[in-house]
């Protein structure tokens, strides 16, 4: 009986140890499987803040290029207002412009002048060529040419002077007509319907 109890109790023993080494290898697996379980709840956060950090580059490259969108529709905008302008320019000098520059030069006073002094010039000149031929004509009825009533002896200088401004000569109202290149074609409109007042343009 004492033997059968003994065998009995060893039995007990080797099953004890063994229940043993086979909890500690479920603690062991436990811990490993826990350890796990914890690194994935780690990467399962560390994936949920990555898609959060992707969502919000996203949404903003989206604002990004919603604002590019927006910039970009503005200055197209702004760039067919200026080829509007610069067209409604082109037109308007083309049929309008032109003929206001001519109409500025026509009646400059200083190119009116300028004709003015040659064409008397001119004149002088012809009358006393007239006076020298009528003189040859009368020769024995006075001494010389110049004593023929209305001899003008500086007409050639006069002439001559009225020549070298005419070479000379310098609109000044085209200068005007430059310094409205830059302003906006309203105020170029504007400006060509004033009247051309000689005080505006003399020399």
């Amino acid at each position: 009986m004492k033997l059968k109890f003994g065998e009995l109790e060893k039995k007990i023993s080797d099953v004890e140890k063994r229940n043993k080494a086979e909890l500690k290898e479920m603690q062991t697996s436990y811990d490993h499987l826990l350890a796990d379980h914890h690194l994935l709840i780690s990467d399962k956060v560390e994936l949920e803040r990555a898609r959060d950090r992707a969502a919000e580059s996203h949404q903003t490259t989206i604002d990004e290029a919603k604002g590019m969108l927006t910039r970009c529709d503005g200055e197209m905008v702004e760039l067919y207002a200026l080829v509007s302008e610069l067209m409604l320019t082109k037109k308007w000098f083309l049929m309008d412009g032109v003929a206001w520059v001519v109409k500025l030069v026509h009646q400059s006073p200083v190119l009116e002048k300028v004709v003015a002094d040659l064409l008397n010039s001119v004149n002088a000149v012809g009358a006393n060529e007239g006076i020298k031929k009528g003189f040859q004509a009368t020769r024995d009825s006075v001494r010389s040419a110049e004593e023929v009533p209305g001899y003008d002896e500086g007409a050639k200088d006069a002439l001559d002077a009225a020549i070298k401004a005419f070479d000379n000569f310098h609109i000044s109202v085209l200068g005007e007509v430059a310094d409205l290149v830059d302003k906006p074609l309203s105020v170029i409109k504007q400006r060509s319907e004033l009247p051309i007042v000689k005080e505006d343009y003399e020399a």
